[in-house]
């Protein structure tokens, strides 16, 4: 005849070990953002980003030489975030996104080249 303490300590440790296990693989579910890494000045690129806290306000700060600039965005129930880049002129832009404790979550970078080119 098996022990029901016995019974307990395994149902409680398997418990345990799949609250671990779930809370792991949603950690793994990094924030990426993706779009095209290169266009052509003038060109409105759209970032699409996924793997976000749902319906958290993000920081996009996005970079070219000496000029940055910020733009609030929020991301859907869904964890997806999209962003609109506008690539004035030609260069290497640096897209960073920070979450509310200004802490990076991802980077992405396009690079632009001169129209006509």
């Amino acid at each position: 005849m098996e022990n029901p303490c016995t019974k307990q300590r395994i149902c409680a440790a398997t418990l345990c070990l799949m609250l671990l296990v779930t809370a792991n693989a949603l950690a793994a579910a990094k924030a990426v953002l993706s779009g095209p890494s290169q266009a052509v000045a003038g060109d409105l690129v759209t970032l699409n980003g996924q793997h976000f806290e749902a319906g958290a306000t993000f920081t996009v700060v996005t970079i070219r030489d000496s000029n940055s600039s910020e733009e609030l965005v929020t991301a859907a129930n869904d964890g997806s975030l999209s962003y609109q880049l506008v690539t004035a002129s030609p260069g290497k832009y640096e897209v960073r996104v920070h979450d509310s404790d200004n802490q990076l979550v991802v980077t992405s970078f396009v690079l632009v080249h001169p129209a006509g080119d």
